[in-house]
């Protein structure tokens, strides 16, 4: 079915920016944002909105700040940040993706806290532990976000601390799984401290 695509093109062909301007996508960039198959390469990511590095003005962010917008576009359009990060671990924590990683889980916390606030949470928190940053102050951020109802949540942001590669997170996860009374939130912490274990710092 054509449908949910074509409203999506319509929509993204729209999308506003800050202020009253207007972000006016090419339809490679609708491709990469309404595909429902895969996740985009690369490539095509590259393609459609320029190769690294990402500047802040980039229609891929003004999509992912957007709360407007179509919601699965907007997941996905945080999801592929990511892929701007340099191939090296550790390498993602002063460029302009990781900080708007951290913009947005910030945003995302402080809203109102709907079940569609919670997706954009999740997609934020998963797309910053991609960035294998490996910085503290990311674990912060992330064990900051242990304590929410969510049991999905909880398990998102484990599986994001165990991406980072911070062993400083292991004794507050170790704290965590004493008090955690799920089950698949305790299995998730404890594969994250046996992987977090193999880090260095």
């Amino acid at each position: 079915m054509r449908l949910p695509l074509i409203s999506c093109a319509v929509l993204l062909c729209a999308l506003p920016a800050d202020g009253d301007t207007t972000v006016a996508l090419a339809p490679a960039a609708i491709d990469v944002l309404t595909s429902i198959d895969a996740m985009p390469t690369q490539a095509a990511l590259y393609d459609a909105f320029g190769a690294p590095p990402l500047l802040p003005d980039n229609p891929l962010l003004t999509i992912a700040r957007d709360p407007t917008a179509d919601l699965g576009v907007v997941l996905r359009a945080i999801r592929t940040l990511p892929l701007y990060c340099p191939p090296v671990p550790g390498a993602c924590g002063n460029t302009t993706v990781h900080d708007e990683l951290v913009a947005l889980v910030e945003s995302f916390r402080t809203s109102q806290g709907t079940p569609l606030d919670l997706l954009r949470l999740r997609a934020a928190v998963e797309a910053l532990g991609a960035t294998h940053s490996g910085l503290a102050t990311d674990v912060t951020e992330l064990l900051s976000l242990f304590g929410n109802a969510s049991r999905d949540m909880r398990v998102t942001v484990v599986r994001a601390l165990r991406n980072l590669c911070n062993s400083t997170a292991i004794e507050p996860l170790r704290q965590f799984l004493s008090n955690e009374q799920v089950r698949q939130v305790q299995l998730a912490i404890s594969a994250a401290v046996q992987d977090l274990s193999r880090c260095t710092n």
